[in-house]
């Protein structure tokens, strides 16, 4: 498609040589060419739609890469990836080593800092702000915070650190939820007059001449300034930025380009900390992304009933029965599918913003008064808690049933979003029991196991369906979510796989190639990642009767399953010369490929590779 301004924008340089009155076409040209991006390869449409004109009047006023722009998250980053010269990349939006769908250092020296996790814009900005403070330098720093970011603890710990002095401006891009209380006319009108240049210039000279008053100018200046700040605590409460010493601008209409971009211009000018507060429609110029943001913020392939879907189902029927079962989730109803039981027992659901380390400590409270807490979290966003999994929840032993979704490689968010992690970090901590169902019927049995048990429990699933086709020819080896398996226990093949998770389908597709080769590999498929009692017990039956067993984890290495299972048996003084013993893993890397590629195959686990690995080539 051709378009009359967007195709001469590759740089900022470029934008800055279109007329402020053509910007509307070329705001409305960027929007199509998003929408049509993010339909064909997914990714976060609603919230790109919405930082359209904020974007294009950022890169208006300041000089990136010299002044740093650092977007929360990264996901409403698209629009500032189009201007600096990322256009032609779209084509390989959130396709493992092409363009990432969030901020990347990697990828451009425009993104100063790279996310993928909200609430860590502000540290990063502050410490940019600082650095060129103590060397010299003149640059801006523009943190741009939206999404609900106002409701992560990190935010505010940074904000609490920020000095006036400072020529940082902060952009907190309100798009559907309430940062503050000035909402109404008069507030709408004190906010247009204390945005505007006039009223600025006028406040500056009052200032300056009232300070020049010989004796009593300082004192007059001090008196006046009291009685103005009361006069305003009455009128608006009390404006959380102000009191931390900040200058507050807004709210701002910020899909108004012409009002934006004044008001960065006068932040710009103030040399100093500012929050310029805009109000932008989330999904804007799409009606559908514009009447349901939730449904529109971010396009998946993943339809129809997966993992999580079951959960809730599951827990929902199980609410029904146990009236101490309640929910909670941190600014993820929707992907963990626990909206639906919000709906259903609104007093027993809780979803607590974008705090994850809050969301576990007061799950294990809420254990520890005799409920019980099913927390959902996304495996990439669990980690942020990892303290308090361990000092408010394993350290005290309390039952909370922590359930992660997402778990295993995020093929279109990429390293950022990657649950490779859980495992490892769980596994590290005593007291507390994991499972990795791989069928809904045995995620059922977990959490119904879970329910009974007075310990901290964890459950894993990946962000897909169950792949039928492949399990209905494996079987239980002992009972209940005991490890399943495809051969005669009592006649073993010499190879064999074991592995859990999503990854079971890349394991049966090796073993496919391998039986073509003539070479059959049997499959075991743990369910109950720990204890790993009953693994241990079927590796020992197969010790000296396999010629090989290759340990498939679709997770980090270190700390891994296959590591803590032969770590056990090392440590009971297994003898390891009967059967040779091999791992394949995610070894020492963050699955983050620099070139377009399947990224199992990147890592080593894709059917290919793990055939090879099978066969020592």
């Amino acid at each position: 498609m051709m378009y009359k301004y967007l195709d001469k924008v590759n740089s900022p340089e470029d934008l800055r040589k279109i007329s402020d009155k053509d910007i509307p076409i070329l705001a409305h040209e960027m929007r199509a060419f998003i929408t049509d991006a993010v339909e064909k390869h997914g990714g976060h449409l609603a919230s790109n739609l919405g930082a359209v004109e904020l974007t294009l009047a950022i890169h208006k006023v300041f000089n990136s890469p010299y002044d740093r722009i650092i977007f929360d998250v990264g996901h409403q980053a698209y629009i500032h990836k189009i201007i600096t010269g990322r256009k032609e990349s779209f084509d390989t939006l959130r396709i493992p080593g092409g363009l990432s769908g969030f901020t990347s250092r990697r990828e451009s020296p425009h993104d100063p800092f790279g996310a993928g996790h909200s609430t860590t814009s502000l540290s990063a900005a502050l410490g940019f702000a600082e650095a060129d403070k103590i060397k010299g330098d003149d640059r801006y720093t523009v943190c741009v915070i939206g999404d609900g970011a106002c409701t992560g603890g990190m935010m505010h710990e940074a904000l609490n650190n920020c000095k006036p002095e400072l020529p940082l401006v902060i952009v907190l891009n309100e798009n559907g939820m309430s940062i503050s209380k000035n909402n109404g006319a008069f507030a709408s009108y004190i906010s247009k007059v204390r945005a505007s240049g006039k009223y600025l210039k006028l406040k500056q000279g009052t200032n300056t001449f009232l300070s020049k008053i010989p004796l009593v100018g300082k004192w007059l200046h001090k008196a006046i300034s009291a009685v103005k700040n009361c006069v305003k605590r009455i009128i608006y409460k009390s404006n959380y930025f102000e009191e931390l010493g900040l200058y507050y601008m807004g709210p701002i209409d910020g899909n108004d380009y012409e009002k934006t971009l004044s008001a960065l211009r006068l932040a710009r000018e103030m040399k100093r900390t500012v929050i310029l507060h805009l109000k932008t429609v989330k999904g804007k110029g799409h009606p559908g992304a514009e009447s349901s943001p939730e449904g529109y913020h971010s396009i998946s392939s993943v339809s129809g009933e997966s993992y999580h879907s079951v959960f809730a189902d599951e827990l929902i029927s199980l609410a029904e029965e146990n009236k101490n079962i309640v929910a909670v989730t941190a600014a993820m109803g929707i992907g963990t599918g626990l909206d639906r039981f919000g709906e259903r027992y609104s007093k027993r659901y809780f979803d607590v913003g974008i705090a994850e380390p809050h969301a576990l400590t007061f799950s294990a409270a809420l254990a520890a008064d005799g409920l019980v807490p099913f927390v959902a979290l996304y495996s990439t966003f669990m980690q942020r808690g990892y303290d308090n999994i361990l000092h408010d929840i394993a350290l005290q032993s309390l039952p909370v049933k922590i359930m992660i979704d997402r778990a295993g490689l995020a093929l279109g968010d990429g390293a950022t979003h990657h649950g490779i992690f859980d495992v490892s970090i769980l596994s590290s901590i005593p007291g507390i029991d994991i499972f990795a169902p791989v069928t809904y019927s045995s995620l059922r049995a977990a959490m119904s196991e879970a329910l009974k048990s007075d310990a901290p429990v964890a459950i894993r699933y990946p962000n897909s369906s169950e792949h039928t086709e492949i399990m209905s020819r494996f079987k239980r080896s002992y009972g209940l979510l005991s490890p399943l398996v495809d051969f005669d226990l009592s006649n073993p093949p010499e190879y064999v796989f074991i592995t859990y998770g999503a990854l079971a389908s890349q394991v049966a597709l090796a073993a496919q190639i391998l039986e073509k080769q003539g070479i059959y590999a049997g499959i075991i498929i743990a369910e109950r990642i720990k204890p790993l009692c009953d693994l241990l017990r079927l590796v020992k039956e197969l010790n000296g009767r396999a010629r090989r067993i290759v340990f498939a984890e679709e997770g980090i290495k270190r700390g891994g399953m296959a590591e803590g299972l032969l770590s056990s048996l090392m440590d009971a003084g297994f003898d390891f010369s009967k059967t040779e013993y091999l791992i394949s893993a995610i070894d020492e890397s963050f699955a983050s490929p620099d070139r377009v590629c399947d990224l199992y195959d990147y890592v080593g686990l894709s059917p290919e590779k793990l055939a090879k690995r099978m066969k020592k080539e």
